[in-house]
C-alpha cells in the first residue's frame, strides 16, 4: 500500500509516517518501480503499536526501546542475549510510566466522583456543590 494509504488505515498524516521513518520507528519502506513507498500490514500493525504507546504516555525513545527489545528477543537467543544495562533501562521506562498511568487512573476516578456528585445533585434539583471549595452553590 502506497504512504497515502497507509496514513488513511493508521489514522496518521503522512508526514507521520514519513517523521516515524526518519527516527527509526518505522523501517525504510521498499520503493515500488516508479518510487513510491510501498508498505504491508506489518508496518500498519507497527504504527498502531507507535501511536498506541503514545497515547499511554511513552516517549519515542521508549517505543524506541520497546522495538530494540523485541527484536532482540525474537531472536533465537532471546533473553539471554539482552545486556542488563538494556533491560534496566526498559524496566525503569516502564515503570516511570506505570506510575503515570496510576496518577492518571487517580486522577479520572476522582473526576467521575465529582461528575457523579454533580450529575445526582441536578437530579434531584438540589443546588450543586462546587468540587472546590465543597459549598453548594448559591
Amino acid at each position: 500500500m502506497r504512504i497515502g494509504q497507509l496514513a488513511k488505515a493508521a489514522g496518521v498524516h503522512p508526514q507521520t509516517l514519513r517523521f516515524y521513518e526518519r527516527e527509526g520507528l518505522l523501517p525504510k519502506a521498499l520503493r515500488t518501480h516508479s518510487g513510491y513507498r510501498d508498505y504491508g500490514k506489518g508496518d500498519l500493525e507497527r504504527v498502531r503499536f507507535v501511536r498506541a504507546c503514545q497515547e499511554i504516555g511513552f516517549t519515542l525513545a521508549d517505543i524506541r526501546d520497546v522495538f530494540e527489545l523485541h527484536r532482540v528477543l525474537a531472536t533465537r537467543e532471546g533473553v539471554s542475549a539482552l545486556k542488563p544495562d538494556a533491560q534496566r533501562k526498559f524496566l525503569e521506562a516502564t515503570d516511570r510510566r506505570m506510575a503515570a498511568v496510576d496518577g492518571k487512573l487517580r486522577l479520572l476516578r476522582r473526576m467521575k466522583s465529582e461528575l457523579r456528585t454533580l450529575a445526582e445533585t441536578l437530579r434531584n434539583d438540589r443546588k450543586p456543590v462546587c468540587p472546590v471549595s465543597r459549598q453548594r452553590v448559591t
